[in-house]
């Protein structure tokens, strides 16, 4: 894996196993890769129960939620508390709305949506 410094955002950006990952912070955390690497275990292994916490904050937004696909992962707060964001966005009928889902331990600790 290879990561790069997108100036514009002020972070890091890689890919892992197709999921695009970012994090804060100068010098570029080299440990981001295994923890790249565990986050990716758990969104597998989780999928069904992530993707209905995604369904569920999108209960009152008339959008497709079938289009629900993963934007980015952040691990800004995974070396303190081994906490990663996966942030979900969808098709043009989501608009600007898009759904947050926590992970700390390996479990789904927070989940909310807005625009």
């Amino acid at each position: 894996m290879t990561a790069h410094y997108d100036v514009k955002l002020k972070h890091w950006i890689f890919q892992c196993e197709g999921i695009e990952f970012n994090l804060s912070g100068i010098p570029f955390e080299t440990a981001a890769f295994a923890w790249a690497r565990a986050a990716v275990a758990v969104i597998r292994s989780q999928d069904g129960e992530i993707r209905s916490r995604v369904t569920a904050c999108l209960e009152n937004w008339p959008c497709d939620k079938a289009t629900a696909e993963i934007l980015s992962v952040n691990l800004n707060d995974y070396a303190k508390s081994k906490t990663f964001n996966i942030a979900f966005v969808g098709d043009e009928s989501w608009g600007d709305f898009g759904v947050n889902v926590f992970i700390t331990d390996g479990r789904i600790a927070d989940a909310y949506g807005g625009d």
